[in-house]
């Protein structure tokens, strides 16, 4: 499974890259800080799964959904990311086109709700 994380805070990011390394030590994973290089690398790479962070500076993370929706033929779960329960953001990333929406840091539930919507799944 590739996954591929857009977070500015690179703290964030690792800490991210990090427990999905341990829940799925199979994962390639790839951790972009500048949405730019994320949208290239996701058009490139292709991942099953794209966690993205409230914000990848300059842009608000709905933005970015937006821009990684419109990636031709690209099948990958959405994961937007909160840093605290927001109603309002969470509508602005679904809208936007995520199919998760999730608060930071992520835990190991939200891990496998990600990934489970993948065909590969993951393991237990």
């Amino acid at each position: 499974m590739r996954v591929v994380i857009a977070d500015s805070a690179t703290n964030e990011g690792r800490r991210l890259a990090d427990a999905i390394d341990r829940l799925l030590p199979t994962a390639d994973v790839l951790l972009y800080l500048e949405p730019d290089d994320a949208v290239r690398g996701i058009s490139e790479h292709r991942p099953d799964v794209v966690f993205v962070a409230p914000r990848v500076e300059p842009l608000d993370g709905a933005d970015l959904i937006r821009q990684i929706v419109a990636i031709e033929s690209l099948d990958a779960t959405i994961v937007g990311l909160v840093d605290k329960p927001d109603p309002d953001a969470s509508h602005r990333l679904i809208d936007a086109g995520a199919g998760v929406v999730a608060e930071r840091p992520v835990d190991v539930l939200t891990l496998r709700t990600a990934f489970r919507q993948r065909a590969q799944g993951i393991p237990g």
